[in-house]
């Protein structure tokens, strides 16, 4: 596939997202088979979406990787899943607010914290699940962890209000975000789709600019997400530099100067004497 097609297939993608259409190959509906044999599918899922999963994959082959791979040692592996999901994800499609119980920084129980919950978001870097809300006593949006809430309890909230949150929320998330350039050096065009693929859950413009032969990418990003952005860097390493955002400069520049300072050679140990001792040389 030349760098054409990997441009034209991106723009498809991207225009099908735009209108609410999904396709998959016969690989991905395979894994999402072997996916729903996993011990937290019937934790995250309804019963319904449960079963009409496995009626639409029924014909599906399995995809059975154990013939392939050999796991010998992981780290400790945390469930996807949480308790709270599916009563949040109710008040959520129901635009319910929320009466919070939970825990803080500081080891502290906040109680009856009343909220507009509005998203559910799982970090990527971090393995856990967020639930993104509207603190009216505040006027802020809030991001907290699911494992840091004790209890979630639904509550009515009168029209006015309600209109009242739905319009704040979008405004106030816009201030929350930035936007940071990417430039793809020339040597490495050929790697654009798996650099796009690597920001694929960010907003994007690409532009390539011609007299430097080599593709920009503005990524608008929330700011919480600025550790997300930099992990991918460092994954992406010499392909890749950040021309735009003076913030992620400094901290890429900071990671640079600890690895060179890691493998720096060692300077030779200088052993000097003693003044009252005298050398004579015959």
């Amino acid at each position: 596939m030349n760098l054409f097609e990997k441009m034209f297939n991106y723009q498809i993608m991207t225009r099908l997202n735009e209108t609410g259409l999904f396709t998959w190959t016969s690989q991905e509906r395979s894994w999402l088979r072997m996916m729903l044999n996993h011990t937290a599918a019937q934790e995250a899922l309804t019963p319904s979406t449960y079963s009409k999963l496995q009626d639409m994959l029924d014909m599906e082959q399995d995809l059975n990787l154990q013939e392939y791979l050999t796991e010998k040692a992981k780290s400790e592996e945390n469930s996807v899943s949480h308790p709270l999901l599916k009563p949040l994800r109710k008040i959520i499609m129901h635009q319910q607010g929320f009466r919070l119980t939970g825990r803080v920084r500081n080891g502290q129980i906040i109680q009856d914290q009343f909220g507009f919950p509005y998203k559910l978001e799982y970090s990527m870097v971090k393995k856990e699940w967020y639930v993104l809300w509207y603190a009216p006593r505040f006027g802020k949006l809030m991001s907290t962890k699911l494992r840091n809430m004790i209890t979630a309890e639904p509550q009515h909230i009168e029209p006015e209000s309600l209109s009242q949150y739905i319009a704040l929320i979008p405004i106030l998330t816009e201030k929350r975000k930035t936007t940071v350039t990417i430039e793809v050096l020339p040597e490495f065009n050929q790697e654009l789709s798996r650099i796009l693929y690597a920001f694929s859950c960010f907003e994007k413009q690409v532009e390539y600019v011609e007299a430097q032969r080599s593709y920009r990418i503005e990524l608008t990003i929330p700011r919480s997400e600025m550790d997300y952005v930099l992990s991918k860097m460092r994954f992406l390493g010499k392909r890749v530099r950040i021309v735009e955002n003076a913030a992620l400069r400094k901290r890429m520049s900071e990671t640079a100067a600890k690895v060179l300072a890691r493998y720096a050679d060692p300077e030779p140990e200088v052993r000097s004497e003693p003044a009252h001792v005298m050398r004579i040389t015959p």
